[in-house]
């Protein structure tokens, strides 16, 4: 399954990391934020890591094993808790992603039916039944409209449980 996770960097490799990262074709996350500096005088505004030394990685770690993630250059280890690697909240990913502008979540986004589109439940327990997409509930969930006993009701589901007809 796909998480998100933390990884540490060896000092200044994080744009090496990404590199190879993304040669592997695993999804990277690396925050920046524009900060003014002063070099050599004169006022500079660069973009800079938000989280130093450390950035964000999406992986099955089923396929992937950890062995491969540290041994890519520029990354020292993934972090950890209690021997097994820190899975990070797909909600915080998307919010630090929305805070520091990145384009990924507006195109995940963009994706979505429009209001009054028709759709179908791929999962759950109401899987195979049509709804009406109504408005989206959050970054990850909807809210849909399904007719269930004759009379429609408003439920939300994550935006994977569910696709276009």
């Amino acid at each position: 399954m796909l998480n998100w996770y933390l990884a540490h960097c060896r000092p200044r490799e994080e744009e090496r990391a990404l590199l190879h990262l993304d040669n592997q074709q695993i999804e990277t996350f690396c925050p920046l934020i524009e900060v003014k500096k002063l070099i050599r005088g004169k006022r500079v505004l660069r973009n800079e890591a938000l989280f130093p030394g450390y950035l964000f990685l999406r992986a099955d770690l089923e396929q992937t094993s950890c062995a491969t993630l540290g041994s890519t250059r520029g990354i020292r280890n993934l972090v950890r808790f209690g021997g097994t690697p820190c899975v990070v909240p797909d909600e915080l990913i998307h919010d630090l992603m929305c805070r520091t502008g990145d384009d990924r979540l507006g195109e995940q986004l963009s994706n979505l039916p429009n209001c009054g589109d028709r759709v179908i439940i791929n999962e759950g327990p109401f899987a195979g039944m049509e709804a009406i997409y109504q408005e989206a509930d959050g970054d990850s969930r909807a809210m849909l409209l399904l007719t269930l006993l004759q009379s429609q009701t408003r439920a939300s589901f994550a935006n994977t449980d569910y696709s276009r007809l």
